[in-house]
């Protein structure tokens, strides 16, 4: 039995005018699980990034065990037990998953190497039910899939600190499940678990106190239970916005084909303009590239009464979003710079600030134009992808657009995608969420492994029907 009490004093932290974290003080005790919750932009991840050693404090301390570190760092959070699984994972893409889960473990020497790390991988992915092939490259894995990667590391690596910012999209149910027996026993071991979400249902349900922020400062921290009500009000501040009603579904006659080459087969959807299709399937399935395939594949076609539409005026937004939606270390308004002047060779900063500015506010981002992509919370880099996109943008793809998101900022995304959608020719989204796909979707697309097993009308079919799709039990639907 060890201790690892953690209490951040008066921590500030700022990014130019943006205070992420401004003189937080919060104790999180032993053998607890601990949630922080807030909506985004609140400075959650801010907090346990300086935890982790990954961000530096402007003010303020952090004691372990009442003993305050000097110096604090990624090397030294390290020695100290401390690891971060983050929203999006710090792998390397070229390795196999096997050479990555071995990067910087403890046992990981010529003699161990190919012995006991091996069979740990296997025992972990086994008790798990992961089922990650250890000979893939990171670069074919899921979000998810990496995400389950780094746990793994985590727990092998005897972590007596293990923070989770926002794991949810990388579990399934069952596999969430088991995960949470195990960090259940290791903090009767005295490990500290602190976890990071908007899953309210999950914060209730396995944490045992939570602390609430809100605009950088911490608002309170209270002991589980509370009712769902009462923690979304401190959230807030107890002003919700109140969420655009949803648009009437899309049904008139058909007007659009769409060619889909997905695992072997051409399967020909009749659409109509302005259509929302949503593609749903289990972590691990096919849905977790199948917007990215279709973006990149030419064999992807999308005609209308004039013939094909043109594939430059396709818009596509990753569910990695540091990795492949953004540049990390470049500012709101360099990305607006890059997004408005492609074929033009000179820029006119004036004009580009002006137009950033305002997007800024339509968007309701929280930073400023300098505010670099890597220092926004998730929900805001959501929000910059969006604002990017071009107001040409006739077919939009958005890969799990509110992954890690708040209620409110999910409740911005969808009523955006619902008042542009009759201006564009058809939206595209995928997500691992049902809910979503039955309150969002005019057309359904259902994969079961890497085959879409049924296709139609959201009217045509059930969200019972839909869940039996996805976990094998197929029922079909085809238009």
């Amino acid at each position: 039995m060890f201790v690892m009490k953690i209490t951040f004093d008066s921590i500030t932290k700022r990014y130019g005018e943006l205070i992420a974290n401004d003189a937080v003080t919060v104790s999180i005790e032993s053998g607890t699980i601990h949630a922080i919750i807030g909506e985004n932009g609140a400075g959650k991840s801010t907090l346990v990034k300086m935890l982790s050693g990954q961000v530096t404090p402007d003010s303020g301390s952090i004691a372990i065990d009442d003993k305050v570190i000097k110096g604090f760092s990624t090397h030294s959070a390290i020695e100290l037990g401390i690891g971060l699984l983050g929203q999006d994972p710090m792998d390397f893409k070229n390795l196999t998953v096997m050479q990555s889960f071995m990067v910087g473990h403890r046992l990981n020497t010529s003699m161990m190497r190919n012995g006991l790390l091996r069979q740990e991988f296997e025992r972990l992915n086994s008790v798990y039910a992961f089922n990650i092939d250890p000979k893939k490259k990171i670069y074919q894995l899921s979000i998810g899939e990496r995400q389950q990667v780094e746990l793994m590391r985590l727990l092998s690596n005897g972590a007596k600190v293990i923070i989770l910012d926002e794991p949810n999209s990388g579990f399934s149910l069952e596999q969430k499940s088991k995960v949470f027996d195990a960090l259940d026993g290791l903090t009767e071991e005295g490990c500290t678990v602190i976890l990071v979400s908007h899953k309210l249902e999950d914060v209730l349900e396995y944490a045992s106190s939570v602390s609430i922020m809100r605009k950088g400062t911490l608002v309170d921290t209270l002991d589980l239970p509370q009712s769902p009500g009462h923690l979304v009000d401190l959230m807030f501040g107890g002003h919700q916005e109140e969420s655009v009603l949803q648009t009437e579904s899309v049904t008139d006659t058909k007007n659009l084909i769409a060619k889909v080459r997905q695992s072997g087969q051409t399967i020909d959807l009749n659409l109509s303009k302005g259509m929302m299709v949503g593609a749903i399937g289990l972590q691990g399935s096919g849905v977790d590239t199948f917007l990215r395939n279709m973006f990149y594949d030419k064999s992807f076609l999308l005609t209308d009464a004039e013939g094909p539409i043109d594939k430059s005026t396709f818009g596509y937004v990753p569910a990695d979003r540091l990795e492949r939606g953004l540049f990390p270390e470049l500012s709101i308004l360099d990305h607006h710079a890059l997004s408005s002047t492609l074929g033009h060779n000179v820029i006119d900063w004036t004009q580009i600030r002006s137009m950033c500015e305002d997007l800024i506010r339509e968007y309701g981002i929280i930073g400023t134009p300098e505010t670099k992509a890597q220092e926004l919370s998730g929900g805001n880099q959501q929000r910059l992808m969006l604002s990017m996109m071009r107001s040409d943008i006739n077919v939009a793809m958005l890969e799990h657009p509110t992954r890690g998101l708040d209620i409110q900022s999910a409740d911005y995304i969808w009523d955006k995608l619902l008042n542009d959608k009759l201006s564009r020719t058809v939206t595209l989204f995928s997500s691992y969420d049902v809910d979503e796909i039955w309150n969002y979707s005019d057309y359904v697309l259902c994969f079961h492994g890497e085959d879409i097993v049924a296709s139609c009308s959201i009217n045509s079919i059930s969200k019972t029907d839909i869940i039996n799709n996805i976990a094998g039990n197929v029922i079909g639907r085809d238009e």
